[in-house]
Formats: structure tokens, sequence, C-alpha cells
């Protein structure tokens, strides 16, 4: 009989030790489950992005390979963005008058957005005085339209073609101001 006891107890022992060793295991660290604050709330790919001004009309349009927001700062990267401006005042209420393009930018909560990397600013109005602005570098304020950058700039316009070290202008009034170096190229039309 001391012989089944010892059996049994000895299973018993062996039972609580394995259970005990379970429950000593270490669990699956839940800390990577839990977004860290420099992260992205979101990323989308290939996002299409509708902006309305307060009155609820369509200001601006942005189209991005890649898009990433961040909650902590309030503002969001994108990947090659295509964005159109919208004219919400002027005679051709509700049209695209601007497209900008570019390799990144960076749109913050206060509606600046910082493009990087050949930036194309072009006009949609073939009969616009300024056509075109290429630049690395500009940052566009999207509720004024005021566009500057501080790396060369080439500005396109009809029967011009000027370049300088830096830039200030307005989208909306299609008025741009090179600084610095400023050179001037003119064509003329004989009619």
């Amino acid at each position: 009989m001391n012989i089944r006891w010892n059996i049994i107890l000895a299973t018993i022992a062996l039972v609580l030790l394995a259970w005990f060793y379970t429950l000593n295991q270490e669990k699956p660290d839940l800390t990577e489950l839990i977004k860290a604050p420099e992260s992205p709330e979101y990323i989308g790919e290939k996002m299409e992005t509708t902006i309305f001004s307060p009155t609820g009309k369509k200001q601006y349009l942005a189209y991005s390979d890649k898009v990433q927001h961040y909650n902590n700062d309030g503002h969001t990267d994108f990947v090659n963005p295509v964005v159109y401006v919208l004219d919400i005042e002027g005679e051709n209420k509700q049209t695209q008058s601007w497209k900008l393009t570019a390799k990144n930018a960076k749109l913050t909560k206060d509606n600046l957005l910082y493009l990087t990397g050949n930036v194309i600013a072009e006009s949609l109005d073939k009969l616009s005085q300024l056509q075109k602005i290429e630049t690395n570098q500009a940052i566009v304020n999207l509720k004024t339209q005021d566009i500057t950058s501080d790396t060369i700039v080439t500005i396109q316009g009809l029967n011009f073609i000027s370049s300088g070290l830096k830039m200030t202008g307005n989208l909306k009034q299609q008025i741009a101001t090179l600084q610095e170096q400023v050179k001037t190229h003119y064509e003329i039309n004989r009619q």
C-alpha cells in the first residue's frame, strides 16, 4: 500500500508542478499591440481627399500614393501628392485653378502645405499670366494661396521665363516675386 500512495502522491505532485509551470510562462508582450505616440494614426494607399471650406464649398482636392496622418501634432504626410486648388471666390467658382505636384508633402493642421522634391505648380487657366512655378521646396498656405520658396525657382508665364534664388507670391492673384539673382527671358510675338 505504501507504493500505491507514493505513486499517487508523485503523480499529484507532477500535475501540480506542470500546472505551476504553465502559470509562470511569460505572456506575449502586449505593448507591441499599443500604438506608439510617434507612429501614424492611420496609413492609406492611393488616397483621394476632398477638403471643404467652413462655408461648405470645396477648397482643394488631394490625391496621393501614400498618406500618413499623425494625431499627436495633427499633420499629414503625403507621398507623390497631386493637389488641385479650387477657386472658391472668383468668377469661375468651384473650378480647379492650380495643380500642385511634388515627391513629398506635409500638411499641417493650420493648412500649410510643405512641398519637397521636384515641386511644380501649374495654372489650369490657359490665359493666366503666371503659368508654371518650378522649384525644389515650397510652402503653400491653402487658405490664402500664398506660396513661398527659399530654393532656386523658375517661373513661366505668357511670353516669359524668369528664375531667381527665392520667391514669394500668391496663386489666387497670379503674382510671383523673385528675389536675388533674378534672370528673365522675354519672348516677343510678332503678329
